[in-house]
């Protein structure tokens, strides 16, 4: 290995201000400060909160990264909406870390992502500026370093505007690595790696950036190894001499060819690793590792998309980056839980909506088998938004999990005139010439079917045709296009646009009625059906003008042939964009599972019919009507057996065959005791049951996880999550009530939550939560050490629950 290389993630110890800091801080060092004023542009050197010997910053609060300011601010009605009713703001995040004696290395800072606008300054020196909160970025701080002494990086995050229209956050939110090379290198995203077509798969191509950052000419020697997943090199390429002149960067084509390479797929996510060695004068100066993996694809506009040559269906989801307890700071290992989530569900793709996604994402995505659409989060042609489109495509080139490009979401203002032809138009070239192996897409909304014509007739097509919802609310649409363009891959790149509140089937005391919302007043008349329920419940009995039930969303897709998926709107819930609800609403119910990654009733729909080789069967609502004795329940059942039988208290209320992509409805007349459903396959075998039980009073918390152990590396997390339960087991679908967890041994509370679209309870500073229809959550994280954790959840006046983990 290079003895130069190294990588050291930059993620604690960070102090913290928000807002702005006293004038002593900010004047430490300050060469020019007279009478008040700050003057840091006027001289090198002149940033006093960058400084290490600033003694004023040591005392500020100590946080790790990733870390979301904003989500510790308090709910109000002041705060715009759409931002969760939470403030933004402005923040200073400052970092002292020594580095060893010079010896020719050069020092890299690279950030994953900071929200938004942020500056960055290193020993009192600017570095440099970064307006996106969502692209990643680095720079070369060498010549500003102190070797063998204390440096500081401050970077200054100002959070007052939004770049969409939901919840956001604010800080240093993604992951930050210091990074140390020699003189002759591989700069940051320098590897491309292009695997061979379906008639040659292992051929490899390595184009390989080396920058040469000294002041004179330098030869140098490359070759690449390739690695599989069992470590063994299977191949390596031939060695390539180049001559990089001074302060110039040079690209060198490699070549290895891997003989029948294991193919990456959703269910078997095999990866490899190309190895890239730099020498000079036969010395080692740089070794890069870059992952990727063997997989072709193609989208067929007759018979939709392929992956290694099979048929199937994208069953996508579009995802923001917003988790209960942590905000948008979503450390990696959650997000390899949310991906996770996903998949139990069935999905097999993520949208990133609607901007770049965290690296940790999609390298979770590579490791667990999730295609994905890799969204812009504006197009655009200036310098500024052309640059954040070549580095997310320079970034995120090599994931076997990304299928393609969007160019961006629901241009009203452009999609439809010659300007955002001619700037997509652009967009898709730069694509191709930077990516030639994956197709761009676009999500168009509103009247699409016309649009796309337009397009069309103007000479350009985006290479797969991205519709969001129907057009017109007309599913025949789809066929409409594709009889205009039937040579025109297509899928739906945005869809559903229903909500569900998990767990609610009447108003209750976390409901209000609903308001519309004054963005939406235009469209009152098609929401007046569902405001007058007064509530949006667990039936679905809500969607946007433009949504549709969740089964004709699935079978808009699946009874077609050339439809290549779906995409849902969304996977799970984010704070904002509340709608139909106003104030005091935080959190949207658009989402398939909700905050905390709880499955909603209409989860399970997708639980059936997207793994319909697995039984599942699901029954709903909860058994406990007490009041509604011999009234009508509306009792709903997913489930992909061939038929299902519903029993209550023991007796048979008919057997009825399930519809393909469907569900099957009841009205059973309530009375306390036990509501069972059975499934039978086609030959009359039980295959799945499902019972819902008349609840008694809360008796215990019972605490449950999907893994009990960690690494002890103080990044880890468990998720946990607490019932209320009564004396049998079964949870009490109303209880609220508060939780109070405590732990003992290297781990410590991440962030609290219940999925309560409604709840102004702190996710963070805090060990309590209430239950919302039984359920809440504690996210624990290592502390770094080693051992044996205890969670304990209390509640007044029922038995405590308790759970063993271990940090390893």
């Amino acid at each position: 290995m290079s003895k130069y290389r190294t990588t050291r993630p930059l993620l604690e110890g960070w102090k913290l201000c928000t807002g702005e800091p006293p004038m002593e801080a900010l004047a430490w060092g300050n060469h020019d400060f007279t009478a008040g004023e700050i003057r840091i542009w006027q001289k090198a050197e002149n940033h006093g909160l960058s400084k290490p010997e600033n003694p004023h910053t040591d005392g500020w609060r100590t946080v790790g990264i990733p870390h979301d300011f904003v989500i510790e601010g308090a709910f109000t009605d002041k705060a715009p909406l759409n931002n969760g009713s939470l403030a933004g703001g402005k923040a200073y995040y400052v970092n002292k870390f020594e580095l060893p004696p010079d010896a020719g290395q050069r020092i890299h800072l690279e950030f994953d992502g900071v929200y938004r606008d942020c500056t960055v300054h290193v020993n009192g020196h600017f570095i440099g500026r970064h307006l996106s909160g969502y692209t990643s970025f680095g720079f070369d701080i060498t010549e500003v370093c102190r070797f063998g002494a204390m440096n500081a990086v401050c970077v200054h995050v100002n959070a007052t505007e939004n770049e969409l229209w939901s919840y956001e956050g604010g800080g240093i939110y993604r992951d930050v690595k210091l990074i140390t090379t020699a003189q002759v290198f591989v700069p940051q995203w320098g590897v491309c790696v292009r695997t061979g077509d379906e008639s040659a798969v292992g051929n490899t191509g390595v184009m390989v950036s080396i920058r040469n950052a000294s002041c004179s000419t330098i030869r140098c020697d490359a070759v690449c190894s390739i690695v599989d997943a069992d470590g063994k090199t299977v191949a390596v390429s031939r060695k390539e001499t180049v001559d990089i002149t001074a302060l110039d960067d040079v690209d060198v084509a490699l070549h290895a060819s891997v003989q029948k390479p294991v193919l990456w797929n959703v269910d078997a996510p095999v990866l490899y690793r190309v190895v890239v060695e730099i020498s000079v004068d036969g010395d080692l100066v740089d070794c890069y590792e870059q992952p990727f993996g063997y997989r072709t694809f193609r989208f067929d506009p007759a018979t939709g998309f392929y992956l290694n040559g099979v048929n199937m269906k994208l069953k996508g989801v579009c995802c923001h980056q917003d988790h209960s307890g942590v905000g948008v700071a979503v450390p990696p290992a959650l997000q390899e839980w949310r991906v996770r989530r996903l998949k139990d569900l069935g999905a097999n793709a993520i949208r990133t909506s609607h901007n770049q996604p965290d690296p940790a994402l999609l390298d979770a995505c590579d490791r667990l088998g999730m295609l994905v659409m890799d969204e812009i989060r504006m197009p655009g042609i200036g310098d500024e938004l052309t640059s954040q489109f070549k580095d997310t495509l320079r970034r995120d080139r090599n994931h076997p999990a990304v299928i393609l490009w969007s160019l961006g979401n629901e241009e009203m203002g452009i999609q439809h005139k010659s300007s955002g032809i001619k700037i997509f138009r652009r967009l898709q070239e730069l694509s191709h010439k930077l990516d030639p192996t994956r197709p761009t897409t676009y999500a168009m909304n509103c009247d699409w079917i016309n649009i796309s014509k337009y397009h069309d007739d103007n000479g350009f097509r985006f290479d797969v045709f991205g519709a969001n919802y129907r057009s017109d609310q007309k599913s025949a649409r789809y066929d409409e296009f594709h009889q205009r363009h039937p040579d025109w891959p297509m899928l739906g790149s945005e869809t559903w646009g229903g909500t569900c509140t998990r767990g609610l089937y009447e108003p209750d005391t976390s409901t209000i009625p609903v308001t519309i919302n004054p963005r939406r007043m235009n469209d009152a008349d098609l929401w007046a059906d569902e405001a007058q329920s007064g509530y949006v419940s667990a039936y679905q009995n809500y969607h946007t003008p433009w949504g549709y039930s969740i089964e004709e969303c699935w079978q808009d897709c699946a009874n077609r042939p050339y439809m290549a998926g779906t995409f849902l709107w969304t996977g799970f819930d984010y704070r904002g964009e509340t709608s139909p609800y106003l104030w005091p609403a935080v959190i949207t119910r658009y989402g398939i599972l909700d905050l905390c990654g709880f499955y909603k009733e209409a989860a399970h729909y997708l639980r059936a019919w997207w793994r319909p080789d697995d039984p599942h069967l699901f029954l709903m609502p909860h058994w406990n009507w007490e009041g509604y004795e011999g009234k009508a329940i509306d009792v709903w059942c997913y489930s992909n057996a061939a038929s299902v039988e519903l029993f209550l208290n023991g007796r048979s209320l008919g057997k009825k065959t399930m519809p393909v992509n469907d569900k099957l409805t009841w009205q059973v007349p309530w009375e306390q005791g036990t509501l069972e459903a059975k499934g039978y396959d086609s030959a009359g075998t039980i295959i799945a049951n499902a019972v819902r039980r008349t609840a008694k009073a809360p008796e215990k918390v019972i605490l449950s996880s999907g893994r009990t152990t960690c690494r002890a590396d103080g990044r880890d997390i468990i998720v946990i999550d607490a019932s209320i339960v009564d004396a049998s087991g079964e949870v009490c679908p109303r209880a609220q009530n508060e939780v109070v967890f405590n732990v003992e041994g290297p781990a410590e509370i991440l962030g609290v939550g219940n999925g309560n679209p409604m709840s102004h309870e702190p996710d963070k500073g805090t060990n309590r939560r209430k239950a919302f229809h039984g359920l809440c959550q504690v996210i624990l994280q290592s502390t770094g050490a080693a051992g044996a954790i205890t969670v304990c959840a209390e509640s007044r006046r029922i038995e405590t629950g308790v759970i063993m983990c271990d940090a390893q």
